[in-house]
């Protein structure tokens, strides 16, 4: 199953335990696709270099660049999309996300960010919590249908 993943679902996934994890550990385990390219990567790389992550990667003992590296070799990478639309006015880097879901068939969007979840949808691709998620992915895989 292909899913498109926000950078802040990436970066909670990376660094905490919690659905953002558990949706980076099933595709780990192949379960999932996470689709990405050079600009969403760009993107995690330049916000793990925050210092509010600061302490946390200290903790982890690990650093951005290791993080980085982790991430970039989980996803799957494609060209960046064309066109990219004009929906979220608000966080204008918010629409790579849904060119990125649109453009290569992802089934869910999966973001903490308001702008996102307020569309709820788009092209008819849900846009879901991490938790939201969690709970359609397991019950895919209990019904044995991941694709």
């Amino acid at each position: 199953m292909r899913v498109v993943v926000d950078t802040n679902v990436a970066v909670c996934g990376i660094l905490w335990p919690g659905p953002p994890n558990h949706i980076l550990k099933w595709a780990r385990q192949s379960i999932l696709e996470i689709v990405a390219c050079e600009q969403t990567t760009d993107e995690l790389r330049r916000v793990l270099h925050y210092k509010k992550f600061a302490q946390r990667l200290s903790t982890l003992d690990t650093n951005p660049a290791e993080v980085y590296a982790y991430y970039v070799n989980l996803v799957f990478f494609v060209p960046t999309p064309a066109l990219i639309p004009k929906e979220v006015i608000e966080d204008p880097f918010d629409n790579f996300f849904l060119a990125l879901a649109s453009h290569n068939d992802a089934r869910l969007i999966i973001s903490g960010d308001r702008h996102l979840l307020d569309l709820r949808e788009y092209e008819h691709i849900p846009i879901v919590t991490p938790s939201h998620a969690c709970q359609v992915i397991e019950t895919l895989l209990t019904h044995g249908g991941s694709k």
